[in-house]
């Protein structure tokens, strides 16, 4: 025992090898959600792009709602229903500059996005450029989409 010291004094490290081992843990099971999340977001523009309205039915929370660039939002079945009707084709879409956020029951994702459509009947196609905000859920080991939103890019 040190000179001075007393017998129930101790020196503890700064930090434990086990709240090292969990901080680790957690930061890898962060980085695992977040690249899920992403490959999510990826596929569910694939989906929108193949108007495969049965995968997006299978993405979407229950109570998911559809905040469009013009001010149109839906709720998840008038959502769907749009994508059955196949009132517009959507050419091509991509999102980058992706950063997630996860919290405790949900995360957020965010980002650039870009979207080529055209009316199927034929009265307005073009491209919009915007930034986006989506909100995530946890559904076993995969993530359901709870709300989407897009505001032009400036």
């Amino acid at each position: 025992m040190a000179t001075g010291a007393s017998p129930n004094s101790a020196v503890r490290p700064s930090s434990s090898p086990r709240r090292s081992c969990i901080t680790t843990w957690r930061r890898a099971t962060r980085m695992a959600d977040a690249a899920r999340l992403i490959a999510a977001e990826h596929a569910r523009r694939r989906a929108i792009e193949a108007d495969d309205a049965d995968t997006l039915d299978a993405m979407t929370a229950d109570i998911f709602h559809y905040a469009h660039i013009n001010g149109l939002v839906e709720d998840r079945a008038t959502y769907l229903d749009r994508i059955r009707a196949r009132a517009v084709i959507t050419h091509a879409t991509g999102a980058s500059d992706l950063s997630v956020e996860i919290r405790p029951g949900y995360a957020l994702l965010k980002g650039v996005s870009f979207m080529e459509f055209e009316w199927r009947d034929g009265s307005a196609k073009g491209r919009i450029d915007t930034l986006f905000l989506s909100v995530w859920e946890p559904a076993g080991d995969d993530w359901t989409i709870v709300a989407y939103a897009s505001t032009p890019k400036p």
